[in-house]
């Protein structure tokens, strides 16, 4: 089954698009509620410590680990939109083959960083795991599963790098 681009001029198979889209959708939209959940934390934070005098001792903790999951399951949506943060001084002013060359090269050095990001902290979480490594702080929770998001950011961060590369080859890029 195939599926058509933007432009319409070139079929792309139904995996690695419209999966690995939806699957990088999909954690955008989480890192989307996780910025409302965070801001009801923190408001419920605030107003506990300073209107009842009673405040939270876990919320800088969890609120932490939240912030990282959001990070790592936005990177990737943000990248498939273009968001980043990009200078485009030279590269604006490429000619179109130079350009896609340059585009190719970006997305292997995302693909690399995320490779070496990921292998790195499934390191730190087997070694977690095997270890049973602990917190510290009000919350004790093993230390692999908030790892956990680092590692599945990774990935959708390789896949979304890797997709862009595929478009960029095939010339559907979007």
């Amino acid at each position: 089954m195939h599926d058509q681009t933007e432009g319409g001029t070139a079929d792309v198979p139904l995996f690695p698009d419209r999966i690995v889209t939806g699957l990088i959708r999909l954690c955008g939209g989480l890192s989307t509620a996780l910025i409302l959940w965070i801001f009801v934390q923190i408001v419920v934070a605030v107003t506990r410590r300073y209107v009842f005098d009673n405040p939270l001792q876990w919320s800088d903790e969890i609120i932490g680990y939240l912030l990282v999951t959001l990070v790592m399951l936005g990177a990737s949506e943000a990248l498939r939109r273009g968001d980043h943060i990009a200078i485009d001084l030279v590269s604006a002013r490429l000619p179109p083959a130079a350009a896609r060359l340059q585009r190719g090269f970006a997305h292997l050095a995302v693909m690399g960083f995320a490779a070496v990001v990921g292998l790195s902290i499934r390191d730190s979480i087997v070694f977690a795991r095997g270890f049973g490594s602990y917190s510290v702080g009000y919350i004790e929770i093993e230390t692999w599963i908030p790892q956990m998001p680092v590692l599945i950011g990774s990935v959708l961060l390789f896949l979304t790098a890797a997709l862009g590369l595929y478009r960029e080859i095939r010339g559907t890029r979007r």
